[in-house]
């Protein structure tokens, strides 16, 4: 799978946790925070640094991600369409996820060209998704005496959390209004929260013939542990369920 989109549905997958946190108010109960809507949730701006030897996606190693919240109809679960682009000579690249379904579409031309030819394809697969619902369902807080190497790592107390993703480890540092800054080994993706929600993505439309593209990614729903992370709730280690909380 080209790093491109490897990295570009974890930013959308860390999205989901992380922003999802900034848009739920403040509850006394989990059953209150399970029935407060999650439509608040605020559209980002990531931005990824790639800093493996070797590792670019068409040339460059800085990249944007933009993303928006859609949540389905019963505000239990969420999936976020997103997009990023980019320039290779004279094809630009944009690499989109619409409403679970992922497509490439390349356009070629220059200033000279009164014509620019574009093709769009989907894109079968991007990811395990078990591993999405899984890394989001298992993200845990640690301290900072957690990290061996913590020079790269500048993180309030109680903001640090671990997730793994793809066979990576990740330390995330949640930084509240201010975004998050999540650390690979080889990735570090830093996240805004735009002030304006972003205009409804809408999917392109197929040069091959194909009617549609499967959908690859699907609505992620929130435990109640990992909801009351995300809330700022303390979780006991027994609450699998909205009864034991």
């Amino acid at each position: 799978m080209p790093v491109g989109l490897h990295t570009f549905i974890f930013a959308l997958f860390v999205t989901v946790n992380i922003a999802t946190s900034e848009s739920i108010q403040t509850c006394e109960t989990l059953a209150e925070c399970l029935h407060q809507p999650l439509n608040n949730a605020p559209s980002v701006r990531l931005h990824i640094m790639l800093k493996g030897k070797n590792m670019q996606i068409h040339g460059q190693s800085v990249f944007d991600v933009f993303a928006r919240p859609g949540m389905t109809s019963d505000l239990t679960s969420v999936r976020y369409d997103g997009f990023t682009t980019f320039i290779q000579g004279d094809s630009k690249f944009t690499y989109m996820v619409v409403d679970g379904s992922a497509y490439v579409v390349e356009s070629t031309g220059n200033d000279s060209m009164s014509v620019t030819t574009q093709t769009v394809k989907c894109l079968s697969s991007i990811t395990p998704f078990d591993s999405i619902v899984d890394a989001l369902n298992n993200l845990t807080a640690v301290s900072s005496e957690y990290i061996i190497n913590s020079s790269e790592v500048d993180c309030p107390s109680g903001s640090l959390y671990e997730a793994s993703f793809g066979g990576t480890h990740f330390i995330v540092c949640a930084l509240g209004a201010d975004g998050f800054i999540a650390y690979g080994r080889e990735i570090t993706m830093a996240t805004e929260y735009l002030d304006s929600p972003l205009s409804r993505i809408s999917a392109p439309k197929l040069t091959d013939g194909a009617e549609s593209c499967a959908d690859v990614v699907n609505p992620t729903s929130l435990s109640p542990t990992t909801l009351a992370l995300l809330t700022g709730k303390e979780a006991s280690p027994t609450c699998n369920t909205l009864e034991k909380c």
